[in-house]
């Protein structure tokens, strides 16, 4: 399996981002002060608990996870930022992502997809990705235009 990222990443990280919009609210429904002292103090078990709990009440098992990452940006000048590795399996789709929660945004920024099947388009790639996705939601929310920005 070789990487597929390229310059369709931005748009991979648009469709991704549509489909995890009500994940990243449920994340926020945390004390950000919560999510940074688990952190800090590398409580990773207790925060997979948390997040993957989340990702389970809106995507099938296993297809959405915490990927046993997490940092923290806090610096006097600005408010947090709240980095969290994150992957997707599904479909002969693997994806890994970061998601980086501020105080008023969130972003997904794609580290690596791969292609269990290549595909030879761009076109027939991010096609096959909605499917994935949805095929991954579990029903419980619909999938919303989200207020996310892509990383450049």
């Amino acid at each position: 399996m070789l990487p597929q990222v390229t310059e369709l990443t931005p748009r991979l990280e648009a469709i991704l981002a549509d489909y995890i919009a009500d994940l990243t609210t449920e994340f926020r429904n945390y004390d950000a002060a919560d999510l940074i002292a688990l952190i800090r103090l590398e409580r990773m078990a207790t925060l997979r608990s948390l997040l993957d709990g989340e990702c389970e009440m809106l995507f099938k098992s296993e297809t959405m996870r915490f990927g046993e990452h997490a940092e923290v940006v806090l610096d006097w000048d600005a408010p947090p930022s709240i980095r969290l590795a994150m992957v997707f399996r599904n479909q002969g789709i693997e994806l890994y992502y970061r998601l980086t929660l501020e105080a008023a945004s969130a972003s997904v920024e794609i580290d690596l997809i791969r292609f269990e099947q290549p595909e030879p388009t761009a076109l027939s790639r991010s096609a096959r990705l909605q499917r994935a996705l949805t095929d991954s939601r579990t029903g419980r929310r619909s999938v919303q235009s989200s207020s996310f920005r892509q990383e450049t």
